[in-house]
């Protein structure tokens, strides 16, 4: 017991002798692998919160089908029935020309008093058809639309075709931007923790080659690196999180004050608990594959 703990303590003794001795190196690498991660963090941020709303947006995908003028009771159910049977539809909503007169009247607001001269209601119609959230991209909705505007009875599908492009088009942009920047940073992490113990290895090959000569093992001389690489990469995990949360809650106190009537800022939300823990996860990870390739330089010196 007292061998296992005398040698626990020389480990320790030897990996905070490795951050002390080179206290610069240390500062500037945690530093530089900080800001890697927290670029990481800020695209996670991002990106999970418009997913997020975008998710939200997507439950409320609605199809506008315009009926046909003078349509017979029997073809306005057979048509229901129809969209209701689609595996793409999860609710339809039957708009008659009056409620979607009163509907217009109620968006213009102060200026439907313009309509009040009209002889007969202009407005068709329609179907509002609200999307199963399985609908995921916009092939699937222009085949539906295409499909819908096929049957008797059906005048026009709208279902703002170019923001959808828009919409679908983005999340896919932001989901390949971010595997790349994943990947970089990720690389750039690892390569400045090998880059710091190699250097820490380099400074210390004199001792290290007298440990060898007295008899120490190669897990003995390589474990005070590998916890080096894992502090590096907890601590500038740890302080990416900082900062970023700070960021975080700065943006979300200035949209509130900016644009305090915005629906979305309720759905803002900072990583969770196991998220966090996950990312922190990731940052260790990131060290201990710096000192794995770090590790090889130690093999040649021996």
């Amino acid at each position: 017991m007292i061998g296992i703990r005398d040698y626990s303590f020389s480990l320790f003794k030897l990996t905070a002798n490795n951050i002390c001795r080179h206290p610069l190196i240390n500062l500037i690498s945690i530093s530089i692998i900080t800001l890697a991660m927290l670029l990481l963090a800020l695209y996670f941020l991002v990106y999970g919160n418009v997913t997020r709303i975008v998710s939200l947006w997507r439950a409320d995908l609605r199809l506008a089908v315009y009926l046909e003028d003078d349509l017979d009771r029997a073809r306005l159910s057979a048509l229901q029935a129809y969209c209701l049977e689609l595996r793409e539809t999860k609710k339809v909503v039957y708009i008659s020309q009056a409620q979607a007169l009163e509907n217009f009247k109620v968006t213009l607001g102060d200026d439907a008093v313009f309509l009040e001269g009209l002889s007969e209601n202009p407005l068709p119609s329609s179907f509002e058809i609200l999307l199963d959230e399985g609908v995921v991209e916009l092939a699937d909705v222009e085949r539906l639309a295409r499909q819908l505007e096929r049957q008797v009875g059906v005048d026009q599908v709208e279902y703002g075709h170019r923001w959808l492009m828009h919409l679908f088009s983005f999340l896919k942009m932001i989901k390949y931007f971010g595997y790349v920047v994943t990947i970089f940073l990720s690389a750039v992490t690892v390569f400045i923790v090998a880059s710091t113990i190699r250097l820490s290895l380099y400074a210390r090959r004199d001792t290290i080659r007298v440990l060898r000569l007295v008899g120490a093992t190669s897990s003995f001389i390589a474990l005070p690196y590998f916890f080096e690489g894992v502090f590096q990469g907890l601590a500038a995990s740890m302080l990416a999180l900082s900062l970023a949360y700070a960021g975080f809650r700065h943006l979300c106190d200035w949209l509130r004050s900016q644009v305090p009537q915005w629906a979305a800022l309720s759905q803002l939300h900072f990583f969770s608990v196991s998220e966090l823990l996950f990312f922190i996860c990731i940052g260790t990870f990131l060290g201990v594959a710096g000192f794995l390739l770090s590790s090889r330089w130690l093999r040649l010196e021996s």
